[in-house]
């Protein structure tokens, strides 16, 4: 590990923190664009996104620098709230007694939220996009990799997998799986996928027949 100092900020290079008001516009912008990638299938002009929220074009593009960058700050919007959603804390005395209700909690946040189908459709070839998902994806994965690794120091889980291999393997195979489910099914039941998608990360974890839930 390097033990060279942290570098030193140049004055004119300290960035302030964002007013309330500047707050406001930038979550009156991101959903705007939200709503309007909906609408657009995924294509939408910065004028119409600034009109929608109220502000200038020239506003938007102060605030996130292009549209890219803004479709970008509704990516990680989606995924900050996604993570809100697999953080909570879930009650049981096992690891996996708390993870199915895990998973469950999860397939419904996809399932409910509007801006999944977008995103998971053409909006997800967008290079930006690609890249603020993968960014995303990977604090997700490092935070997943930890639970694993605390339900095999607990006991509940085997040793022999890695839990950052394991935790990419989980969360790559439920995005693919919530892409296929969108796009099979106009509605499909909470339960039944969220039961099949359990299923499957029981298995590859190694948990075995009757500690899966």
């Amino acid at each position: 590990m390097s033990t060279a100092p942290p570098l030193k900020a140049h004055q004119s290079d300290i960035v302030t923190a964002p007013t309330l008001r500047g707050r406001r516009t930038r979550e009156k912008l991101i959903d705007a664009a939200r709503g309007a990638l909906i609408e657009g299938a995924g294509a939408a002009e910065i004028t119409d996104i600034a009109n929608r929220a109220g502000v200038s074009a020239g506003l938007a593009y102060h605030h996130f620098g292009s549209k890219d960058g803004l479709v970008a700050a509704v990516v990680e919007d989606f995924y900050e709230r996604y993570a809100q959603i697999a953080n909570q804390t879930f009650r049981g005395e096992t690891w996996a007694q708390r993870e199915v209700q895990r998973v469950r909690a999860v397939v419904r946040f996809f399932l409910e939220e509007p801006f999944t189908r977008t995103l998971f459709g053409p909006l997800g070839r967008s290079s930006s996009v690609m890249q603020a998902e993968s960014a995303c994806m990977a604090m997700l994965i490092e935070r997943g990799a930890r639970n694993i690794a605390q339900g095999q120091m607990d006991g509940d889980l085997p040793r022999q997998a890695d839990p950052h291999i394991a935790a990419a393997f989980v969360l790559g195979g439920l995005r693919q799986c919530m892409s296929l489910a969108l796009f099979k099914a106009a509605n499909p039941d909470v339960d039944q996928l969220a039961h099949a998608i359990w299923v499957l990360i029981a298995q590859s974890v190694g948990l075995r027949e009757g500690s899966k839930s």
